[in-house]
């Protein structure tokens, strides 16, 4: 970890824990992690994952980053915004649906990572699994 910034072998550490637990659920889905400015650091696509489900896993870790919250509380806070909603959803590179989680460390916006694929509501959990993941490098 170097500062506050998820670092290539950090996202990688995020994407195999996120993969773990998509394996334990028995999905397949793609993992993405991007950095606080909401560049793409690592990204995998499982096995059986659909073709398009690396752009919507880089959107989601993209729209965790720069709101800092997980998409599934964004999309829960916008449910009673229908324009903010609609306007958030017609945003480039942004995704309101559950599947993106924020990474903090020291309680800054270090980046985020997104899970798309699961067919019923297990990208978010999976999401949660791979941001663990860094509380587990900063603790060690």
């Amino acid at each position: 970890m170097s500062g506050t910034e998820i670092t290539a072998r950090d996202a990688r550490r995020v994407v195999d824990a996120a993969l773990a637990k998509a394996d334990s659920l028995g999905v397949a889905v793609s993992i993405a992690v991007v950095d606080s400015g909401g560049n793409l650091k690592e990204l995998s696509r499982m096995d059986g994952a659909t073709f398009m489900t690396p752009a919507v896993a880089t959107n989601k870790a993209m729209t965790a980053a720069g709101l800092g919250l997980s998409t599934q509380d964004f999309a829960e806070f916008a449910g009673n915004n229908p324009v903010l909603l609609t306007g958030m959803a017609t945003q480039p590179d942004t995704a309101v649906f559950p599947g993106g989680v924020p990474i903090t460390v020291d309680g800054e916006i270090a980046g985020a990572v997104g899970v798309a694929g699961g067919p019923a509501g297990e990208d978010h959990p999976i999401a949660e699994a791979g941001a663990g993941a860094m509380a587990t490098v900063r603790a060690g």
